[in-house]
């Protein structure tokens, strides 16, 4: 299995990206496993550890094991602050509800872990991570003004993005903005031919929790910095 290591610019070729596990431990199990047989050099999670599943422990212990680099989501930072910060949004009340018990089982380890989670990330000079977007972590990129937003205080050709749950490709051409859903082409695998020296890109990276309303398949992704693709797998139990 391919570890997480450390982010250094030099060496990375096929960086392994996941997303918003969510206190999911079975289906991050089955994303690392396919992540292993995909052959990536190192792995890169885009945040929401936690929250919603009853297994947050055993989550975040494989991402400390693992040494994943990991960003900051909306829900790691509301499970560790819930009742010390006000700004924290829930969108219902089963979010703040599954908040308040899962800062009840986190352990202080692990509380700790997910406060001193980074905003960003740039594993690549060419890329940077973020959970939702440079500004707000609550941001949702189904709304296109904010991904013009985004686009224009990205600091890399190519940002990678959590949080909507959604898979999409966000291309900043010269001649206009183009948005691709792969699902609407592939049923199960899609590749993103890139060209960093023309374009921007706003990458939406899916989700890995089954457990949530939208019980969309799993979803991981491979990209090749060398070869610039961005490889999506649905990854079904």
């Amino acid at each position: 299995m391919a570890n997480g290591g450390k982010l250094g610019h030099t060496g990375v070729v096929k960086l392994g990206i996941f997303t918003d596990v969510h206190g999911d431990f079975a289906s991050l199990m089955r994303v690392l496993t396919r992540l292993e047989k995909l052959n990536v050099d190192r792995l890169l999670c885009l945040g929401d550890l936690v929250v919603h599943g009853q297994r947050p422990n055993e989550v975040v212990n494989t991402i400390r094991q693992w040494g994943i680099p990991t960003v900051g989501g909306n829900h790691d930072h509301g499970a560790v602050n819930y009742g010390k910060d006000h700004r924290i949004v829930f969108f219902n009340p089963k979010s703040e509800l599954h908040t308040r018990l899962t800062q009840q089982h986190l352990t202080p380890e692990n509380q700790e872990f997910l406060d001193n989670l980074p905003e960003n990330i740039t594993p690549h000079p060419a890329v940077t991570a973020v959970h939702a977007s440079y500004e707000d972590r609550y941001m949702l990129l189904h709304n296109l003004s904010n991904v013009q937003r985004t686009l224009a205080l990205a600091p890399t050709p190519v940002t990678l993005s959590g949080h909507v749950h959604c898979t999409r490709i966000h291309i900043q051409r010269p001649e206009g903005l183009e948005t691709i859903d792969p699902w609407q082409h592939a049923e199960r695998s899609w590749t993103q031919q890139m060209d960093w020296s023309q374009n921007k890109y706003v990458i939406s990276c899916g989700n890995t929790s089954q457990l949530l309303f939208d019980r969309l398949p799993s979803v991981c992704a491979v990209l090749d910095t060398e070869q610039q693709t961005m490889h999506f797998e649905r990854v079904l139990a």
